[in-house]
């Protein structure tokens, strides 16, 4: 089946924050009293979905009556005055473009609260190619497999025309879930070494989404 749909992550994937969450975390861990993370690599190696086990594995109390709630608050707070200065990944301008003129709707399907979200998006003008924008209700990033499903189902489409692009583990586990076809980019939060466990492409450069549709 022909893909007609192409479903982008947001932050890693389309928008170039890795560096910017790095140094963001490592801010936070510091307010915190705890370790800092290794670098890009010490990143890598900790982030995960959902991201209360995340912030478990960086040493927050995720219980009822911890720290959880005030970090991922603050980290929001972090992160928003520090992601205004991220642009988009190389390439991803020119590939988006590719991809409408070709006659491809696109969406991003996002795991950020929907609010901070079109904040996010809205300076680079994306509805030139995007049909829609859709986050979650909350700052918590449990997931994003409810909004993929609704998206899928309000479209009335068949998800074996969709092909989902992503950075991270979750992005391959939410395309598995729905049942539609996923590539990964590794210049996002999770390492190429990790993506390439997954069995599904992995590239390096946005530009080749095209290329690889083609060859489908």
């Amino acid at each position: 089946m022909n893909i007609t749909h192409v479903v982008w992550d947001w932050n890693g994937t389309l928008l170039d924050d890795v560096a910017c969450c790095v140094e963001v975390a490592n801010q936070l861990l510091g307010e915190f009293g705890l370790p800092a993370l290794d670098g890009l690599a010490g990143y890598h190696a900790r982030f995960k979905f959902p991201i209360i086990e995340y912030y478990a594995d960086l040493g927050f109390d995720t219980s009822p009556t911890g720290n959880f709630d005030a970090a991922a608050r603050r980290y929001i707070e972090l992160y928003t005055d520090a992601a205004a200065g991220c642009g988009l990944h190389a390439g991803a301008s020119e590939t988006l473009t590719s991809l409408k003129d070709a006659g491809l709707a696109q969406v991003i399907i996002s795991a950020s609260h929907q609010e901070n979200l079109d904040a996010q998006v809205a300076p680079f003008a994306l509805g030139r190619w995007l049909d829609a924008v859709h986050g979650i209700g909350d700052i918590y990033a449990h997931s994003k497999e409810g909004v993929a499903r609704r998206w899928l189902r309000e479209e009335h489409l068949d998800p074996r025309s969709v092909l989902f692009v992503g950075d991270s583990e979750h992005d391959f586990e939410i395309a598995d879930a729905v049942g539609a076809r996923c590539v990964l980019f590794s210049g996002g939060h999770h390492a190429r070494e990790h993506l390439q466990g997954l069995g599904v492409p992995v590239i390096d450069d946005l530009a080749s989404v095209p290329a690889l549709l083609g060859s489908w």
